[in-house]
């Protein structure tokens, strides 16, 4: 994929956050289609190319949905809402992923090892049924996106900590969506793990926990490395 000039990546990442203020603040309502690309462009005073990119932009962080041959569409409110800073933060400057993920690296060892303390037969065989789903998912060759974000949140779920768990869960959310431009998933080292997390939770020790979410949060910085820099040569 050849790498858009800098500064069109600067007028893409303005277009989008012009846009998306246009939909927080209502001129395009939920389930309602776009104006035709050159009109909205002429209304927004920017170029036809710049529009283009900042929707595409604004697809993959889950607000827009281009229907082919009906147009594009804003798409209904969802846990989105939580993740808007997030998302106008990771507009304007990419390499911000960074602090994301440095910010689930201080959470998430913790909630793994709360949920090794606090763990039922129950939940630790959900444990074990998300890890034979994404088993299945790799032998299908199918990615681990969702797998992965249902087994996390599992994980906070187990913690019993409801303000952490939708943190977690809006982060991770948008997480996926960031994932799913990068060539070069793992799976087999994801599940890997996600088996030495369910065994510490398993045997109720939280330090095992910790250290296991301590090692996963790691591959998840290096797998997002891609991305980051991306955002760094694009600054």
């Amino acid at each position: 994929m050849t790498a858009q000039p800098i500064k069109q990546q600067k007028l893409a990442a303005s277009a989008a956050e012009e846009l998306l203020a246009l939909i927080l603040r209502g001129d395009f309502a939920a389930g309602q289609r776009l104006p035709p690309e050159r009109l909205l462009a002429e209304q927004m005073n920017i170029s036809r190319t710049s529009l283009r990119d900042g929707i595409a932009r604004l697809e993959v962080l889950g607000h827009l949905e281009a229907r082919q041959g009906n147009g594009v569409f804003v798409r209904e409110p969802s846990a989105a809402h939580l993740t808007q800073p997030f998302q106008g933060m990771l507009i304007r400057s990419p390499q911000k992923l960074e602090h994301l993920l440095e910010f689930r690296q201080m959470i998430e060892p913790e909630v793994a090892a709360q949920a090794a303390a606090r763990a039922t037969p129950t939940q630790i065989a959900q444990l074990h049924l998300c890890l034979e789903r994404q088993e299945a998912a790799c032998r299908r060759h199918i990615k681990l996106s969702d797998e992965d974000m249902v087994f996390h949140n599992l994980i906070a779920q187990i913690a019993g900590n409801e303000v952490v768990m939708l943190v977690l869960e809006t982060l991770r959310s948008l997480m996926v969506q960031l994932r799913n431009q990068v060539v070069g998933d793992k799976p087999e080292l994801t599940i890997s793990e996600h088996r030495a997390l369910v065994g510490a939770i398993a045997s109720a020790s939280p330090e095992a926990a910790r250290q296991a979410m301590l090692v996963h949060m790691a591959s998840v910085r290096r797998h997002a490395a891609p991305l980051i820099n991306q955002g760094e040569d694009n600054a």
